[in-house]
């Protein structure tokens, strides 16, 4: 089982707190199923780059092959979390490290990240750049 739990700074209780069993089933800590949520195996989360590290690992893509799957999309500020269909294409990267295009197909949202050879954020642009490393 695999769970997601985000809350506000400060905030005792959670806003979000989600079960998934890696099929794409997810129920509330309760118990209570999620069925908006069918069908997605990873999640979003707004608020970081680290989440896209998940379906780019996940999916091994080869240069040039794309692969459109369902995330479970948390906004920042949002209470609840939606599904968000999206597509990652793995591109050529003239800077070196792994490009991968982001889409998100309902928004019409589209960003070019930088990867390293983990399949970590280097640069998202204009949201995210990574300052330093280790």
């Amino acid at each position: 089982m695999r769970s997601v739990r985000v809350a506000e700074v400060g905030s005792k209780a959670p806003t979000i707190d989600l079960l998934a069993d890696g099929e794409g089933r997810w129920t509330t800590r309760d118990g209570a199923a999620v069925p908006e949520l069918g069908g997605c195996v990873d999640v979003d989360l707004s608020m970081t780059p680290f989440t896209n590290t998940l379906p780019i690992r996940r999916l091994g893509l080869a240069l040039e092959e794309s692969a459109q799957l369902s995330v479970a999309y948390i906004q920042v500020g949002k209470t609840r979390a939606w599904a968000d269909p999206q597509r990652y294409t793995r591109l050529q990267s003239p800077l070196g490290g792994e490009l991968y295009r982001h889409e998100s197909l309902d928004s019409g949202f589209t960003a070019d990240l930088l990867m390293d050879a983990d399949g970590l954020v280097l640069d998202y642009p204009g949201l995210f750049r990574r300052a330093f490393s280790i």
